[in-house]
């Protein structure tokens, strides 16, 4: 599963995605909480909490461009 962000906030933050399978859109706490529970259709995915507490997504790096967030 592909992920495309489709809305983001005024800092910059995705904050909803599509599944570009399927084309449902997913908030961005409902795609933390997927990996964070070990959903295997989110194993591409990985959370990151910067020091200020904001959690966010990312691609697991594997040098593969065609996978990343767009």
């Amino acid at each position: 599963m592909n992920l495309k962000v489709s809305n983001e906030s005024e800092t910059g933050l995705n904050t909803e995605f599509i599944n570009t399978d399927s084309g449902r859109h997913m908030s961005l706490e409902h795609v933390i909480e997927q990996i964070e529970n070990g959903n295997k259709n989110y194993t591409g995915y990985q959370t990151v909490t910067n020091q200020n507490g904001t959690t966010y997504i990312r691609s697991k790096p594997d040098g593969n461009k065609n996978n990343n967030i767009e």
